[in-house]
């Protein structure tokens, strides 16, 4: 609520609201949720502490990096990409997978 006070007049506003929605993981939002949960906030409130830390700080308030690990295992999918895959269900296929004299 917003208080203006225009001379002796005083006027009382209800701040405009706007919806957003975005599409999250299912299981990202519900981890998610728990944390929150244990922190005692809901996402409505996360979200707005969020959208306040960017106006604050004119910029995310985290930088945007990928850890070592994240940038190894884009570096290991990039250098296997188009390698093929044999897909093996059960140690059955395993085996026969091993023991075929036609694979490298």
């Amino acid at each position: 609520m917003v208080v203006v006070k225009r001379g002796s007049e005083t006027i009382m506003a209800v701040k405009e609201k706007k919806r957003v929605q975005v599409k999250i993981d299912k299981d990202l939002a519900d981890n998610t949720e728990a944390v929150l949960n244990e922190l005692g906030l809901n996402p409505t409130t996360a979200i707005n502490m969020f959208y306040k830390r960017i106006v604050a700080e004119a910029a995310l308030p985290f930088k945007p990096a990928l850890s070592e690990a994240e940038r190894a295992n884009l570096r290991f999918l990039k250098a296997t990409e188009g390698t093929p895959v044999t897909e093996l269900k059960d140690a059955k296929g395993v085996s026969d997978w091993l023991n075929d004299p036609d694979e490298d």
